[in-house]
């Protein structure tokens, strides 16, 4: 039986803390520590968990953060790092995770929500997003890194929350949408 809970991050347990960055470290394995370390500092507020009997077997980190684009003030929520151990894969743990995920963003009064999800490498991840109904953005988005620069990347997919219009405006833009301080 597969529980599901959130967490706020301040309420993490020690446990909890190792035993979400060991399923990052199966899961993202193919990620430079060192970028990870630079471009993946934004704080986040909770983490959704997911538990085979009491063994975690799956975790989701929640962002929230204010915005401007293009003029217009928004609430950017973040569901990100999806991470399922392999022995419980396709069970629909991931699918569960986001979608208590993006209820609580939308509880927190997110307008859209964004992740990252690089089609090719992570084809499953990135499938799974769009029956979600996140939708891809054709242009590269920008961050600031832990060292004040601005990077840019591509594969950024956004789903509207609690504002079409908003979400509408940032995908029909011609220009960069700026995440802020940090790539979640």
């Amino acid at each position: 039986m597969i529980k599901i809970v959130l967490v706020p991050e301040i309420e993490l347990s020690d446990q909890q803390k190792l035993g979400v960055e060991e399923l990052e470290r199966q899961c993202f394995s193919d990620v430079d520590p060192k970028e990870g370390e630079e471009c993946f500092c934004a704080e986040s507020f909770a983490r959704i968990l997911a538990y085979n009997n009491n063994e975690l077997v799956g975790c989701l980190t929640l962002h929230k953060r204010d915005r401007k684009f293009d003029g217009r003030e928004l609430v950017l929520g973040g569901a990100v790092g999806a991470c399922v151990a392999e022995y419980v894969r396709g069970r629909g743990i991931a699918t569960k995770m986001m979608k208590k995920g993006l209820e609580v963003l939308r509880e927190q009064k997110c307008d859209v929500a964004c992740l990252n999800a690089d089609p090719v490498k992570r084809k499953t991840a990135y499938m799974l997003y769009q029956r979600l109904g996140f939708k891809l953005m054709k242009r590269k988005i920008s961050f600031e890194d832990i060292h004040g620069n601005i990077r840019y990347d591509t594969g950024t997919m956004f789903i509207p929350l609690r504002s079409k219009e908003i979400f509408n405006h940032i995908m029909n833009s011609n220009k960069t949408f700026h995440y802020g301080k940090g790539y979640w």
